[in-house]
Protein backbone atom coordinates (compact mmCIF):
# COMPACT_ATOMS: atom_id res chain seq x y z
CA UNK A 1 0.00 0.00 0.00
CA UNK A 2 1.50 3.35 -1.07
CA UNK A 3 1.52 6.18 1.48
CA UNK A 4 -1.25 8.75 1.13
CA UNK A 5 0.17 11.81 -0.67
CA UNK A 6 -0.04 15.19 1.04
CA UNK A 7 -1.68 16.63 -2.10
CA UNK A 8 -4.49 15.01 -4.08
CA UNK A 9 -3.54 13.69 -7.51
CA UNK A 10 -0.04 13.09 -6.20
CA UNK A 11 1.23 11.25 -9.30
CA UNK A 12 0.61 14.31 -11.47
CA UNK A 13 2.34 16.67 -9.04
CA UNK A 14 5.32 14.31 -8.99
CA UNK A 15 5.22 14.12 -12.78
CA UNK A 16 5.32 17.93 -13.02
CA UNK A 17 8.24 18.23 -10.59
CA UNK A 18 10.07 15.29 -12.15
CA UNK A 19 9.68 16.78 -15.61
CA UNK A 20 11.46 19.94 -14.56
CA UNK A 21 14.26 17.95 -12.94
CA UNK A 22 14.65 16.12 -16.26
CA UNK A 23 14.84 19.56 -17.88
CA UNK A 24 18.06 20.06 -15.89
CA UNK A 25 19.64 16.97 -17.43
CA UNK A 26 19.26 18.61 -20.84
CA UNK A 27 22.04 21.01 -19.88
CA UNK A 28 24.42 18.33 -21.15
CA UNK A 29 23.28 19.19 -24.71
CA UNK A 30 24.17 22.87 -24.29
CA UNK A 31 27.90 22.17 -24.06
CA UNK A 32 28.31 22.63 -27.80
CA UNK A 33 27.05 26.19 -27.33
CA UNK A 34 29.29 27.44 -24.52
CA UNK A 35 32.31 25.18 -25.11
CA UNK A 36 34.06 27.92 -27.19
CA UNK A 37 34.35 29.94 -23.95
CA UNK A 38 36.14 26.99 -22.34
CA UNK A 39 38.33 26.43 -25.39
CA UNK A 40 39.46 30.04 -25.68
CA UNK A 41 39.88 30.60 -21.94
CA UNK A 42 42.22 27.62 -21.50
CA UNK A 43 43.54 27.44 -25.08
CA UNK A 44 42.43 23.83 -25.41
CA UNK A 45 42.63 21.75 -28.57
CA UNK A 46 39.46 20.11 -29.91
CA UNK A 47 40.69 16.78 -28.52
CA UNK A 48 41.04 18.30 -25.05
CA UNK A 49 37.60 19.86 -25.35
CA UNK A 50 36.20 16.47 -26.34
CA UNK A 51 37.92 14.94 -23.32
CA UNK A 52 35.99 17.33 -21.09
CA UNK A 53 32.80 16.43 -22.97
CA UNK A 54 33.62 12.76 -22.46
CA UNK A 55 34.16 13.32 -18.72
CA UNK A 56 30.77 15.04 -18.61
CA UNK A 57 29.12 12.16 -20.45
CA UNK A 58 30.85 9.48 -18.38
CA UNK A 59 29.70 11.21 -15.23
CA UNK A 60 26.17 11.55 -16.59
CA UNK A 61 25.67 8.06 -17.96
CA UNK A 62 27.56 5.96 -15.40
CA UNK A 63 24.93 6.36 -12.72
CA UNK A 64 24.73 3.23 -10.61
CA UNK A 65 24.84 5.24 -7.38
CA UNK A 66 21.93 7.35 -8.63
CA UNK A 67 19.92 4.18 -9.24
CA UNK A 68 20.73 2.81 -5.79
CA UNK A 69 19.87 6.15 -4.16
CA UNK A 70 16.49 6.37 -5.88
CA UNK A 71 15.74 2.72 -5.19
CA UNK A 72 16.71 2.92 -1.50
CA UNK A 73 15.91 6.46 -0.34
CA UNK A 74 13.38 7.80 -2.83
CA UNK A 75 13.28 10.15 -5.80
CA UNK A 76 13.26 13.33 -3.70
CA UNK A 77 16.65 12.46 -2.18
CA UNK A 78 18.15 11.87 -5.62
CA UNK A 79 16.80 15.22 -6.84
CA UNK A 80 18.20 16.98 -3.77
CA UNK A 81 21.66 15.48 -4.35
CA UNK A 82 21.57 16.12 -8.08
CA UNK A 83 20.46 19.77 -7.98
CA UNK A 84 22.87 20.71 -5.19
CA UNK A 85 25.88 19.16 -6.93
CA UNK A 86 24.90 20.47 -10.38
CA UNK A 87 24.54 24.04 -9.12
CA UNK A 88 27.83 23.87 -7.21
CA UNK A 89 29.85 22.33 -10.06
CA UNK A 90 28.41 24.83 -12.58
CA UNK A 91 29.44 27.71 -10.32
CA UNK A 92 32.95 26.28 -10.05
CA UNK A 93 33.21 25.96 -13.84
CA UNK A 94 32.29 29.64 -14.13
CA UNK A 95 34.83 30.63 -11.47
CA UNK A 96 37.58 28.59 -13.15
CA UNK A 97 37.44 30.62 -16.39
CA UNK A 98 40.38 32.96 -16.72
CA UNK A 99 42.44 31.11 -14.13
CA UNK A 100 45.27 28.63 -14.42
CA UNK A 101 43.43 25.42 -13.54
CA UNK A 102 45.15 22.07 -14.23
CA UNK A 103 43.52 20.10 -17.03
CA UNK A 104 43.16 17.07 -14.74
CA UNK A 105 41.17 19.19 -12.28
CA UNK A 106 38.87 20.35 -15.08
CA UNK A 107 38.28 16.73 -16.11
CA UNK A 108 37.18 15.90 -12.56
CA UNK A 109 35.00 19.02 -12.39
CA UNK A 110 33.21 18.17 -15.63
CA UNK A 111 32.74 14.56 -14.50
CA UNK A 112 31.04 15.83 -11.32
CA UNK A 113 29.00 18.30 -13.40
CA UNK A 114 27.73 15.48 -15.62
CA UNK A 115 27.21 13.00 -12.81
CA UNK A 116 24.90 15.33 -10.92
CA UNK A 117 22.46 15.23 -13.85
CA UNK A 118 22.16 11.45 -13.59
CA UNK A 119 20.48 11.79 -10.19
CA UNK A 120 17.87 14.17 -11.60
CA UNK A 121 17.21 11.95 -14.61
CA UNK A 122 17.01 8.69 -12.69
CA UNK A 123 14.58 10.14 -10.17
CA UNK A 124 12.28 11.65 -12.79
CA UNK A 125 12.16 8.69 -15.18
CA UNK A 126 11.83 6.07 -12.44
CA UNK A 127 8.83 7.83 -10.90
CA UNK A 128 7.12 8.05 -14.31
CA UNK A 129 7.52 4.35 -15.03
CA UNK A 130 6.32 3.48 -11.52
CA UNK A 131 3.45 5.95 -11.19
CA UNK A 132 1.98 5.54 -14.71
CA UNK A 133 2.29 1.80 -15.45
CA UNK A 134 -0.45 1.86 -18.10
CA UNK A 135 0.88 4.99 -19.86
CA UNK A 136 4.60 4.84 -19.15
CA UNK A 137 5.59 5.41 -22.78
CA UNK A 138 3.71 8.71 -22.92
CA UNK A 139 4.92 9.75 -19.46
CA UNK A 140 8.59 9.06 -20.18
CA UNK A 141 8.36 10.55 -23.68
CA UNK A 142 6.94 13.84 -22.37
CA UNK A 143 9.41 13.97 -19.50
CA UNK A 144 12.28 13.37 -21.90
CA UNK A 145 10.79 15.97 -24.24
CA UNK A 146 11.41 18.69 -21.68
CA UNK A 147 15.00 17.46 -21.45
CA UNK A 148 15.31 17.84 -25.20
CA UNK A 149 13.98 21.41 -25.08
CA UNK A 150 16.55 22.59 -22.56
CA UNK A 151 18.98 24.04 -25.10
CA UNK A 152 16.25 25.97 -26.93
CA UNK A 153 14.77 27.42 -23.73
CA UNK A 154 18.05 28.29 -22.03
CA UNK A 155 19.34 29.88 -25.25
CA UNK A 156 16.22 32.05 -25.43
CA UNK A 157 16.64 33.19 -21.85
CA UNK A 158 20.42 33.58 -21.98
CA UNK A 159 20.56 35.57 -25.21
CA UNK A 160 17.78 37.85 -23.97
CA UNK A 161 20.32 39.16 -21.47
CA UNK A 162 23.75 38.29 -22.90
CA UNK A 163 25.56 38.20 -26.25
CA UNK A 164 27.85 35.68 -27.95
CA UNK A 165 30.79 37.52 -26.38
CA UNK A 166 29.48 36.65 -22.91
CA UNK A 167 29.26 32.87 -23.24
CA UNK A 168 31.50 32.55 -20.19
CA UNK A 169 28.42 33.40 -18.08
CA UNK A 170 26.51 30.36 -19.37
CA UNK A 171 27.56 28.03 -16.50
CA UNK A 172 26.38 30.66 -14.01
CA UNK A 173 22.93 30.60 -15.65
CA UNK A 174 22.92 26.84 -15.31
CA UNK A 175 23.68 27.13 -11.59
CA UNK A 176 20.86 29.62 -10.98
CA UNK A 177 18.30 27.60 -12.96
CA UNK A 178 19.26 24.45 -11.10
CA UNK A 179 18.88 25.96 -7.64
CA UNK A 180 15.45 27.33 -8.46
CA UNK A 181 14.27 23.99 -9.83
CA UNK A 182 15.61 22.05 -6.85
CA UNK A 183 13.85 24.29 -4.32
CA UNK A 184 10.58 23.68 -6.18
CA UNK A 185 10.93 19.97 -6.98
CA UNK A 186 12.43 18.32 -3.88
CA UNK A 187 9.65 19.07 -1.36
CA UNK A 188 6.94 18.53 -3.97
CA UNK A 189 8.16 15.03 -4.89
CA UNK A 190 8.61 14.15 -1.21
CA UNK A 191 4.97 15.06 -0.50
CA UNK A 192 3.30 13.60 -3.58
CA UNK A 193 5.17 10.58 -5.02
CA UNK A 194 2.49 7.89 -5.47
CA UNK A 195 0.88 5.81 -8.26
CA UNK A 196 -1.80 7.45 -10.38
CA UNK A 197 -5.34 6.72 -9.18
CA UNK A 198 -7.36 8.04 -12.11
CA UNK A 199 -8.93 5.79 -14.70
CA UNK A 200 -6.88 5.01 -17.80
CA UNK A 201 -9.11 7.04 -20.14
CA UNK A 202 -8.64 10.22 -18.12
CA UNK A 203 -4.89 9.67 -17.84
CA UNK A 204 -4.63 9.13 -21.60
CA UNK A 205 -6.66 12.29 -22.27
CA UNK A 206 -4.30 14.34 -20.12
CA UNK A 207 -1.26 12.94 -21.87
CA UNK A 208 -2.81 13.73 -25.26
CA UNK A 209 -3.42 17.30 -24.12
CA UNK A 210 0.16 17.63 -22.87
CA UNK A 211 1.53 16.16 -26.10
CA UNK A 212 -0.35 18.68 -28.25
CA UNK A 213 0.49 21.57 -25.94
CA UNK A 214 4.16 20.67 -25.81
CA UNK A 215 4.32 20.46 -29.60
CA UNK A 216 2.86 23.98 -29.77
CA UNK A 217 5.44 25.11 -27.24
CA UNK A 218 8.19 23.46 -29.30
CA UNK A 219 6.97 25.35 -32.39
CA UNK A 220 7.03 28.55 -30.33
CA UNK A 221 10.68 27.92 -29.43
CA UNK A 222 11.46 27.29 -33.10
CA UNK A 223 9.84 30.57 -34.16
CA UNK A 224 11.76 32.44 -31.45
CA UNK A 225 15.03 31.03 -32.79
CA UNK A 226 14.13 31.74 -36.42
CA UNK A 227 13.24 35.36 -35.66
CA UNK A 228 15.99 35.67 -33.04
CA UNK A 229 13.35 37.20 -30.77
CA UNK A 230 15.62 37.23 -27.75
CA UNK A 231 13.85 39.81 -25.58
CA UNK A 232 12.74 39.76 -21.95
CA UNK A 233 8.97 39.22 -22.50
CA UNK A 234 9.64 36.25 -24.78
CA UNK A 235 12.07 34.81 -22.24
CA UNK A 236 9.44 35.08 -19.49
CA UNK A 237 6.88 33.24 -21.66
CA UNK A 238 9.44 30.55 -22.50
CA UNK A 239 10.03 29.91 -18.78
CA UNK A 240 6.45 30.11 -17.47
CA UNK A 241 4.49 28.44 -20.27
CA UNK A 242 5.61 24.83 -19.51
CA UNK A 243 4.80 25.26 -15.83
CA UNK A 244 1.30 26.46 -16.71
CA UNK A 245 0.75 23.53 -19.07
CA UNK A 246 1.66 20.93 -16.49
CA UNK A 247 -0.38 22.60 -13.75
CA UNK A 248 -3.49 22.18 -15.92
CA UNK A 249 -3.26 18.41 -15.41
CA UNK A 250 -3.67 18.64 -11.64
CA UNK A 251 -7.46 18.70 -11.76
CA UNK A 252 -9.54 15.59 -11.16
CA UNK A 253 -10.07 13.22 -8.29
CA UNK A 254 -8.61 9.86 -7.39
CA UNK A 255 -10.50 6.76 -8.46
CA UNK A 256 -10.30 3.83 -6.00
CA UNK A 257 -11.73 1.56 -8.72
CA UNK A 258 -8.94 2.52 -11.09
CA UNK A 259 -6.33 1.73 -8.45
CA UNK A 260 -8.01 -1.61 -7.69
CA UNK A 261 -7.97 -2.54 -11.38
CA UNK A 262 -4.34 -1.49 -11.60
CA UNK A 263 -3.35 -3.66 -8.63
CA UNK A 264 -5.22 -6.66 -10.06
CA UNK A 265 -3.58 -6.14 -13.44
CA UNK A 266 -0.14 -6.13 -11.85
CA UNK A 267 -0.91 -9.35 -10.00
CA UNK A 268 -2.08 -11.08 -13.20
CA UNK A 269 1.00 -10.08 -15.18
CA UNK A 270 3.04 -13.06 -16.36
CA UNK A 271 5.89 -11.15 -17.97
CA UNK A 272 9.47 -11.52 -16.61
CA UNK A 273 10.34 -9.54 -13.50
CA UNK A 274 14.09 -9.93 -13.15
CA UNK A 275 16.47 -8.33 -10.71
CA UNK A 276 19.20 -6.05 -12.06
CA UNK A 277 21.78 -8.83 -11.70
CA UNK A 278 19.58 -11.36 -13.51
CA UNK A 279 19.08 -8.86 -16.33
CA UNK A 280 22.84 -8.47 -16.74
CA UNK A 281 23.12 -12.22 -17.36
CA UNK A 282 20.72 -12.12 -20.33
CA UNK A 283 21.97 -11.97 -23.93
CA UNK A 284 18.98 -9.88 -25.05
CA UNK A 285 20.05 -7.11 -22.67
CA UNK A 286 23.39 -6.79 -24.49
CA UNK A 287 21.72 -6.75 -27.88
CA UNK A 288 19.63 -3.79 -26.78
CA UNK A 289 22.67 -2.26 -25.10
CA UNK A 290 24.66 -2.35 -28.36
CA UNK A 291 21.92 -0.53 -30.29
CA UNK A 292 21.72 2.16 -27.61
CA UNK A 293 25.53 2.58 -27.76
CA UNK A 294 25.42 3.19 -31.52
CA UNK A 295 22.41 5.54 -31.61
CA UNK A 296 23.18 7.60 -28.52
CA UNK A 297 26.92 7.72 -29.21
CA UNK A 298 26.26 9.16 -32.67
CA UNK A 299 23.90 11.77 -31.26
CA UNK A 300 26.39 12.82 -28.59
CA UNK A 301 29.13 13.04 -31.22
CA UNK A 302 27.11 15.73 -32.96
CA UNK A 303 26.00 17.62 -29.86
CA UNK A 304 29.46 17.64 -28.23
CA UNK A 305 31.21 18.74 -31.44
CA UNK A 306 28.58 21.09 -32.85
CA UNK A 307 30.81 24.16 -32.75
CA UNK A 308 33.60 22.39 -34.67
CA UNK A 309 31.29 20.57 -37.09
CA UNK A 310 29.47 23.74 -38.15
CA UNK A 311 32.77 25.54 -38.78
CA UNK A 312 34.10 22.61 -40.82
CA UNK A 313 30.99 22.01 -42.92
CA UNK A 314 30.51 25.77 -43.49
CA UNK A 315 34.19 26.29 -44.38
CA UNK A 316 34.01 29.25 -41.97
CA UNK A 317 36.09 29.41 -38.76
CA UNK A 318 33.71 32.04 -37.36
CA UNK A 319 30.42 30.20 -38.09
CA UNK A 320 28.04 30.02 -35.12
CA UNK A 321 26.39 26.79 -34.02
CA UNK A 322 23.60 28.47 -31.99
CA UNK A 323 20.85 28.09 -34.60
CA UNK A 324 21.74 24.50 -35.46
CA UNK A 325 21.95 23.57 -31.79
CA UNK A 326 18.44 24.89 -31.26
CA UNK A 327 17.17 22.93 -34.29
CA UNK A 328 18.81 19.85 -32.78
CA UNK A 329 17.14 20.62 -29.46
CA UNK A 330 13.69 21.12 -30.97
CA UNK A 331 13.78 17.91 -33.01
CA UNK A 332 15.28 16.11 -30.02
CA UNK A 333 12.10 17.12 -28.21
CA UNK A 334 9.84 16.06 -31.11
CA UNK A 335 11.55 12.66 -31.20
CA UNK A 336 10.87 12.13 -27.52
CA UNK A 337 7.24 13.20 -27.90
CA UNK A 338 6.37 11.28 -31.07
CA UNK A 339 8.30 8.13 -30.23
CA UNK A 340 7.13 8.08 -26.62
CA UNK A 341 3.47 8.78 -27.40
CA UNK A 342 3.47 6.83 -30.68
CA UNK A 343 4.99 3.70 -29.17
CA UNK A 344 2.39 3.89 -26.40
CA UNK A 345 -0.51 4.34 -28.84
CA UNK A 346 0.65 1.43 -31.02
CA UNK A 347 1.92 -0.88 -28.28
CA UNK A 348 -0.78 -3.47 -29.06
CA UNK A 349 0.24 -3.64 -32.74
CA UNK A 350 3.98 -2.82 -32.81
CA UNK A 351 6.60 -4.01 -30.37
CA UNK A 352 8.40 -1.04 -28.86
CA UNK A 353 11.94 -2.10 -29.95
CA UNK A 354 10.88 -1.48 -33.59
CA UNK A 355 10.74 2.22 -32.75
CA UNK A 356 14.37 1.94 -31.67
CA UNK A 357 15.20 0.53 -35.11
CA UNK A 358 13.47 3.55 -36.70
CA UNK A 359 15.58 5.93 -34.59
CA UNK A 360 18.75 4.15 -35.69
CA UNK A 361 17.73 4.41 -39.36
CA UNK A 362 17.08 8.15 -39.08
CA UNK A 363 20.47 8.63 -37.43
CA UNK A 364 22.19 6.83 -40.32
CA UNK A 365 20.44 8.98 -42.93
CA UNK A 366 21.36 12.15 -41.02
CA UNK A 367 25.10 11.45 -41.07
CA UNK A 368 25.00 10.56 -44.76
CA UNK A 369 23.39 13.92 -45.55
CA UNK A 370 25.95 15.73 -43.40
CA UNK A 371 28.50 15.08 -46.15
CA UNK A 372 26.46 17.07 -48.68
CA UNK A 373 27.51 20.43 -47.25
CA UNK A 374 26.20 23.46 -45.41
CA UNK A 375 22.76 23.37 -47.05
CA UNK A 376 22.00 20.10 -45.28
CA UNK A 377 23.34 21.08 -41.84
CA UNK A 378 19.92 21.98 -40.45
CA UNK A 379 18.36 18.83 -41.93
CA UNK A 380 21.04 16.61 -40.41
CA UNK A 381 20.86 18.37 -37.04
CA UNK A 382 17.10 17.81 -36.98
CA UNK A 383 17.27 14.11 -37.90
CA UNK A 384 20.04 13.40 -35.39
CA UNK A 385 18.08 15.22 -32.69
CA UNK A 386 14.92 13.24 -33.52
CA UNK A 387 16.73 9.89 -33.51
CA UNK A 388 18.59 10.62 -30.28
CA UNK A 389 15.46 11.87 -28.55
CA UNK A 390 13.52 8.80 -29.64
CA UNK A 391 16.15 6.45 -28.21
CA UNK A 392 16.07 8.17 -24.82
CA UNK A 393 12.25 8.11 -24.77
CA UNK A 394 12.36 4.34 -25.31
CA UNK A 395 15.24 3.35 -23.05
CA UNK A 396 13.57 3.05 -19.65
CA UNK A 397 10.27 1.77 -21.05
CA UNK A 398 11.85 -0.98 -23.16
CA UNK A 399 13.99 -2.14 -20.23
CA UNK A 400 10.95 -2.19 -17.93
CA UNK A 401 8.78 -4.09 -20.40
CA UNK A 402 11.41 -6.67 -21.36
CA UNK A 403 12.89 -7.29 -17.90
CA UNK A 404 10.15 -6.16 -15.49
CA UNK A 405 9.72 -3.38 -12.90
CA UNK A 406 11.80 -4.96 -10.12
CA UNK A 407 14.74 -2.71 -9.10
CA UNK A 408 13.84 -0.45 -12.02
CA UNK A 409 16.05 2.53 -11.00
CA UNK A 410 19.11 0.26 -10.93
CA UNK A 411 18.26 -1.47 -14.23
CA UNK A 412 17.73 1.91 -15.87
CA UNK A 413 21.16 3.02 -14.61
CA UNK A 414 22.76 -0.10 -16.11
CA UNK A 415 21.31 0.57 -19.56
CA UNK A 416 22.04 4.29 -19.29
CA UNK A 417 25.77 3.47 -19.42
CA UNK A 418 25.39 2.79 -23.14
CA UNK A 419 25.51 6.49 -23.94
CA UNK A 420 28.85 7.01 -22.17
CA UNK A 421 30.45 4.15 -24.12
CA UNK A 422 29.10 5.64 -27.33
CA UNK A 423 30.43 9.05 -26.36
CA UNK A 424 33.88 7.59 -25.60
CA UNK A 425 34.21 5.70 -28.88
CA UNK A 426 32.50 8.04 -31.34
CA UNK A 427 32.83 11.53 -29.86
CA UNK A 428 36.16 11.45 -28.03
CA UNK A 429 38.25 8.76 -29.74
CA UNK A 430 36.90 9.36 -33.25
CA UNK A 431 35.65 12.91 -33.82
CA UNK A 432 38.05 14.88 -31.62
CA UNK A 433 41.19 13.18 -32.89
CA UNK A 434 40.15 13.33 -36.55
CA UNK A 435 39.28 17.03 -36.42
CA UNK A 436 42.57 17.88 -34.69
CA UNK A 437 44.52 15.83 -37.27
CA UNK A 438 42.75 17.66 -40.10
CA UNK A 439 43.37 21.06 -38.49
CA UNK A 440 47.07 20.25 -38.10
CA UNK A 441 47.34 19.27 -41.76
CA UNK A 442 45.67 22.57 -42.72
CA UNK A 443 48.02 24.56 -40.45
CA UNK A 444 45.04 25.81 -38.44
CA UNK A 445 43.89 25.56 -34.84
CA UNK A 446 40.31 24.85 -36.01
CA UNK A 447 39.43 22.51 -38.86
CA UNK A 448 37.36 24.46 -41.41
CA UNK A 449 38.06 22.66 -44.68
CA UNK A 450 35.63 19.77 -44.28
CA UNK A 451 36.22 16.78 -46.51
CA UNK A 452 39.81 16.27 -47.60
CA UNK A 453 41.33 16.10 -44.15
CA UNK A 454 38.76 13.80 -42.60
Amino acid sequence: MSPQPALSNGAWWTFCAGTFTCFLTGFTYTFGEWSPAIKSSFRYSQAQLDTLALAKDLGNFISMDAGFTTNRFGAHVSVAVGTLVLATSSAFIFLSLGHDVPFAAMIVLFAIFGHSMSFCDNAGISTSVKNFPQSKGSAVGLMKAMEGLTAAVINTVFFSFCSDAQLNYFPLWIAGSTLGTGLFAVPLIAMTDSPVEEDEHRVSSKFRFLTGALLVYTAFCGIVVYLKAYILPVAVVAVLMPLGLFLLTMGGSASPRAQSLLDNGQQRSDRPNLSAWEMLLRVDFYLLFYVFIAVQGAGLLLSNNFSQIVKAVSHDPHASSAGYLTIFSIFNTCGRIFVGFGSEALKAQVNRPWFLAISATLMTVAFLFLHLGKSFLAFSAGLVGFGLGGSFALQAVVIEEVFGPKEMPIKYSCCFCAACIGSLVLSDLLAGLLYDMAAKEQGQTICHLYGDGL
